[in-house]
């Protein structure tokens, strides 16, 4: 696929088939990402893929731990508040994707059960952490961390594959590190679910959209 076409055809994928990913296709997209460009070349990420059994017990757990209402605590604190013309967008996205799902605003248990699959990584058979340590500066790290996070979705992409980057996977960073292994000093900055598409599913026909250049763009000399 043509860089340029995937940047424009990516999109959340919200459903996904239970059909196992093989390990040498995420060796490719992985071999492929650790080119993203980083800060004074630190490449300051880690990976974690999880696959297999391992998912399912890992996402049975955060989905339980989501249903009994415990109060997130991820390593990386949510935005508390935007200005309003993001919150805009946010609000935007949220009413486009439940209106394709066809849930109504008043439907609450329907809105519930999105977040309960949101929770659960929306089915997807595999999911790659993106963590880091904790003594690096955090303003840089996320910066090289977001390079590689869509270096991956992209590398996805290519080989057929569809990815959601999930802040609500790394909501539970404590019950994630005991699943995995992981040790104090690193943090959980998200999870990307990754899978083939279940192209049938209604949410995963919504796509959002982009403002135009000249919303955000300055010109200088030109």
């Amino acid at each position: 696929m043509e860089l340029l076409t995937a940047l424009r055809q990516r999109q959340s994928i919200r459903a996904f088939k239970g059909d196992p990913v093989p390990r040498e296709v995420i060796t490719k997209i992985l071999d492929a990402a650790r080119w993203s460009p980083s800060w004074g070349n630190t490449q300051p990420w880690e990976l974690v893929v999880v696959g297999g059994e391992a998912v399912k017990r890992l996402t049975a757990d955060l989905v339980k731990t989501f249903e009994q209402k415990v109060p997130a605590n991820p390593d990386v604190p949510m935005p508390l508040s935007f200005p309003d013309v993001y919150k805009t967008r946010y609000m935007a996205c949220a009413s486009g994707l439940f209106g394709a799902m066809g849930i109504a605003r008043e439907d609450k248990a329907g809105r519930w059960g999105h977040m309960v699959r949101m929770a659960g990584g929306f089915g997807a058979p595999v999911i790659i952490y993106v963590i880091f340590h904790s003594d690096l500066n955090e303003p840089y790290t996320m910066w090289d961390l977001g390079a590689i996070t869509h270096a991956i979705v992209l590398a996805a992409l290519d080989s057929g594959l569809g990815t959601c980057i999930e802040a609500q996977l790394a909501h539970y960073p404590d019950l994630v590190r005991s699943h995995l292994g992981l040790p104090t000093t690193h943090r959980i900055a998200v999870g990307i679910a990754l899978g083939y598409p279940d192209t049938g599913a209604l949410a995963n026909a919504f796509r959002t959209d982009r403002e135009p250049l000249e919303t955000f763009v300055r010109w200088v000399g030109y």
